[in-house]
């Protein structure tokens, strides 16, 4: 009973070694394309890029930037949040960013919900502990 016991299971090891896929390198690289032909990296052999709306801020104060699951939470929402101080050099008119903000908002009302700064929030406030950015 014991030799059929031990056949047994090394039938199903043996199985089991064999059959497993042996993976290739393509499987741990995340680009879309390692082939180094003249046309590799052409337009269409890329993948698609997401484009988001940008919220112009002065400060970072309550933003979390730098935060990636912070950064996760607005990509969801469709936007990013932009640093930007009145001084910098090829800054837009504040004008200009009035009217971006204006726009991006008034979508994320429509788009996601009237509350989703509060909602953000929300999210933030998960975030912090997660990555340390809380203190106490």
């Amino acid at each position: 009973m014991r030799n059929i016991i031990v056949c047994f299971t090394l039938m199903i090891s043996i199985q089991l070694c064999f059959g497993q896929k042996e993976k290739s390198v393509r499987d741990y690289i995340p680009t879309e394309n390692i082939d180094m032909r003249k046309d590799a990296n052409k337009r269409e052999n890329r993948g698609a890029l997401k484009r988001y709306a940008v919220i112009y801020r002065p400060h970072a104060k309550n933003i979390l930037y730098g935060n990636p699951c912070a950064l996760e939470a607005t990509r969801k929402m469709g936007f990013e949040y932009m640093v930007e101080s009145r001084n910098a050099t090829r800054s837009a008119s504040q004008l200009g960013k009035f009217w971006n903000n204006l726009k991006v908002k008034s979508k994320l009302v429509v788009t996601r919900s009237p509350f989703w700064k509060q909602i953000l929030k929300k999210k933030f406030k998960k975030c912090r502990p997660k990555s340390g950015d809380i203190v106490g």
